[in-house]
This record gives structure tokens, C-alpha cells and sequence, in this order.
């Protein structure tokens, strides 16, 4: 047996505390880590959490999902035009039918997108009176039978119209007219005697500028008349639709579906549908149609099946005054144009007791001393376009232009 010394036992006491001060650590160290390992989520969790924010919603679904949200509203939209009741919608949906169906180089607006049922349906609605009227006309003996001493150019009128020509010496007034789709021009005339058809030099051939009628008939205001023959909208207006009169000089073929517009011998506007235009002393007409008033009565009601279109309306008042209306249109952000009954309420409004329209769309023009006055839609040609012919004031201050 060995013996072991006193100073030997105090060092193995001291080597044996501190093996247990080491066990007693490294089992404290072992313990928190095992704890630490079961709270703690596996890193690969953590990564495939950081990936998925970071990643978000993927672009490819939100336009899925703005694709899906536009066809929806589009077919929605659509069916609701096509056979909904809503009034606001079946009055622009005919309307637009209309316009496209009065246009010759437009109808597909109206094909490419309706059931030809429909369009058969809302085109039923089209208003074409026949009945003849011939203006009473009674003697007004005032001198200032337009009311020109009251008007200041650029200052509204009674009717809130805007003056926009105040010719005193050739009593000729031109309004603007500005309403809910349309700006216009309103001419009123003093004397119908002044007011006459004139026809192309050219018939057949080529029709000519609104200005040229005024150059070469001292005219001082001129409108376009008639329709023409005009395939692919690029004709020269050679070849007048329907039948014309001016000067007693006949052209044209009269046509059963049109109505007359004229003055008779004694300067009285007379509109209907009438083939022996003699039994009638006509000296000055044309054929368009439809008629707007009837013995201060407008026969027209909202579009009338005539869509909203530039508009070229004439109309007399119970004392001769002759009125010259030509709305603009086509034109978004400025003048979309006029229905029937818009060119009617005005026409109205300063007195009118009969009056029918002219062609229409692009050959809608007005000029004055010269000068194209409103914004024709064929806008690449800002004369307007040629005419078989126009309706001329005659000037009372004749111009020489033979300088």
C-alpha cells in the first residue's frame, strides 16, 4: 500500500474541485445550448421567409388580374349599350347609331358594332315630312327691322347669343351660337328678295368654293345648298343629288325622296315634297330634306333619326326675315354637331315659322365678305369643300371686281 503525504492530499482536494468547477461548467454550457437549439427556428425557415418579402406579389398575376377587370368592364359595358332600357343610354346609343348611318364614309361605326335588328330599328325612326307649306309673309314697316341699334359685336344678344358681325350698312347680323354639342352661326337676312340659288360654272364636272359664289355673284354671305354625288367622299361636286332651280335655269333630276327648300316668286319660303315645282312659281330651290318647321311648328323631335352631324338649316319669319343657321361638328373638344330639333329650337327661338336643311357633314360652310366664318369638318380643306351651289345674300353695296 502506498502512502500518500499530508501536502500530496491537499493537492488532489484542489485538483478535484476544479475538475468539478469544469464538469459543472461545461454541463451549464451544454444545457443552455440545447435550450437555445429548441427555441430557435430552423435556418431554412428563416431564409424562405426573408425570400418570400422580398419576392411579394408577382407582376404576371396583377396584370391577370387588370386584364380580366378590363374585359369584364368592356363586355359589361357593351351589353348594357346593346340592350339596355337606361334612357340616357338607348338616346346616345340611337344617336350614334344615326350619326354613323347619315354619314357615306362612316356607316361601319354603326355595323362593325350592332346587330342589323337594331340598326333597322333605330333608322326607322327617321323623320321626312312631305307636307307643303308656303310662308306667310306680312309687311313690317320698322326701320330697324334686325334690331341692329341695340347690338354691340362681341356683347350677348337677348337670347344670350354672342354678336358676332353687326353689318349696318348691308343689314346682315351673324350670331354665334354656342349650345350643349355644337357652336354655330346664325345670319339673319332683312330682305328675302336678296337671297337666291346659285349653281357651279362647271355643272357636271366640278362644283366651286363658297367664296367663289360670293367673288363672282357680289354675294356678301354664303351657305352651302344641295348634296352632291361624292363616292369615297372625294368627289369635286360636279354632279348635284336631286333637282335645283336658280335663275329659272333647271339641273338636276328631281328626286321623290327629298323635299324642296325654295323662295317662290313673291320671296316666300317654300318647303314640301312636290315634283311641279311651276305650280309653285319657284324661282330659286333645291332638293334635301328633312323639313324642321311647318307654320311655326317644328315637325322634328331630339335627333329625328338624323344623328349629331354639322348642320346647314334655312328658315323665314312671319315679316321675310330670311335665317341662315350652320352648326359645326365633328370636332371633339370643340363642336360634336346638331340634331334636327337642336337647329329647330333655334331657328325657333328668332321667329322662324318654316325652314328645312341643306346637306350637310363636311360641305356644311359658311362665309362672310370673303371669309370662310365657321370651322368646316373637312378640315385639310379650310374653304370647305366644292359645291353644285350655294345660297348667296346678294350685297347692296356691289363690289367691282373687275380690279
Amino acid at each position: 500500500m502506498v502512502e500518500i503525504s499530508e501536502e500530496e492530499l491537499i493537492d488532489l482536494d484542489h485538483l478535484a474541485d476544479g475538475l468539478s468547477e469544469v464538469r459543472k461548467y461545461k454541463s451549464k454550457d451544454k444545457t443552455k445550448k440545447a435550450k437555445d437549439k429548441k427555441t430557435a427556428p430552423p435556418p431554412i425557415k428563416e431564409e424562405q421567409k426573408a425570400k418570400k418579402q422580398k419576392k411579394g406579389v408577382r407582376p404576371w398575376s396583377v396584370m391577370i388580374l387588370l386584364f380580366a377587370i378590363a374585359v369584364f368592364t368592356i363586355v359589361s359595358s357593351y351589353v348594357t349599350v346593346l340592350y339596355g332600357n337606361i334612357p340616357f343610354v338607348v338616346k346616345w346609343r340611337n344617336i350614334w347609331i344615326e350619326t354613323a348611318m347619315t354619314t357615306d364614309q362612316h356607316k361601319w361605326l354603326a355595323t362593325s358594332f350592332f346587330p342589323d335588328r337594331l340598326i333597322d330599328e333605330v333608322m326607322s325612326r327617321q323623320v321626312d315630312i312631305k307636307d307643303i307649306f308656303v310662308t306667310d309673309i306680312y309687311g313690317n314697316e320698322s326701320e330697324d327691322l334686325l334690331g341692329q341699334e341695340s347690338l354691340t359685336v362681341g356683347e350677348p344678344d337677348k337670347f344670350g347669343n354672342t354678336v358676332f358681325v353687326n353689318d349696318k350698312e348691308e343689314n346682315i347680323v351673324i350670331l354665334e351660337v354656342k349650345k350643349e354639342t355644337f357652336v354655330g352661326k346664325l345670319v339673319i337676312i332683312d330682305d328675302p328678295s336678296r337671297v337666291s340659288l346659285k349653281v357651279t360654272d362647271y355643272k357636271n364636272s366640278r362644283g366651286e368654293f363658297i367664296c367663289d359664289y360670293l367673288e363672282k355673284e357680289n354675294g356678301i354671305v354664303g351657305i352651302n345648298a344641295s348634296g352632291f354625288y361624292d363616292p369615297g367622299g372625294t368627289s369635286l361636286g360636279g354632279v348635284v343629288t336631286g333637282q335645283c332651280v336658280s335663275d329659272g335655269e333647271y339641273w338636276g333630276t328631281y328626286n321623290s325622296k327629298y323635299t324642296l327648300l325654295g323662295f317662290d316668286e313673291n320671296d316666300r319660303l317654300v318647303v314640301g315634297g312636290m315634283e311641279d315645282w311651276t305650280e309653285y312659281n319657284i324661282r330659286d330651290g333645291m332638293q334635301y330634306r328633312p323639313t324642321l318647321i311647318i307654320d311655326g311648328i317644328k315637325v322634328v323631335e331630339d335627333s329625328a333619326g338624323w344623328g349629331l352631324q354639322p348642320r346647314t338649316v334655312v328658315g323665314q319669319c312671319e315679316n321675310g326675315v330670311v335665317l341662315f343657321l350652320v352648326a359645326d361638328g365633328r370636332q371633339v373638344g370643340y363642336s360634336l354637331g346638331a340634331t334636327m330639333e337642336d337647329c329647330a329650337d333655334v331657328l325657333l327661338q328668332y321667329g322662324a315659322v318654316t325652314a328645312g336643311a341643306c346637306d350637310g357633314g363636311s360641305s356644311s360652310v359658311i362665309a362672310y365678305d370673303g371669309e370662310v366664318i365657321n370651322k368646316p369638318s373637312a378640315r385639310q380643306m379650310p374653304t370647305g369643300r366644292y359645291l353644285p351651289n350655294a345660297w348667296v345674300v346678294e350685297r347692296k353695296n356691289p363690289v367691282n371686281n373687275e380690279d
